[in-house]
């Protein structure tokens, strides 16, 4: 686990472990990150193994991220490992 989130990780955006921009941390609560996808990640369908790999419901475009499934994160990026 790279960290537990705080309040300075609003606005970070969140990177799967290739590079790929897959949303933005839009709140955080009891040290997790609630991350809205991008609409540019779902339509090229790599969100769908993200959301597989870390069990996000499908119905919702805001999804919680614990920090087990962090490889790093920095002043503006948190960046997964790989799935």
């Amino acid at each position: 686990m790279a960290r537990e989130f705080t309040d300075d990780d609003r606005g970070s955006t969140v990177l799967d472990h290739e590079g790929t921009e897959l949303g933005s941390v839009t709140d955080v609560r009891d040290g997790r990150a609630h991350v809205k996808t991008d609409d540019t990640a779902s339509e090229s369908g790599v969100i769908d193994e993200i959301k597989s790999a870390l069990g996000w419901d499908d119905g919702n475009d805001t999804h919680e991220l614990r920090g087990d499934d962090v490889e790093t994160i920095n002043d503006t990026e948190v960046r997964l490992k790989r799935m």
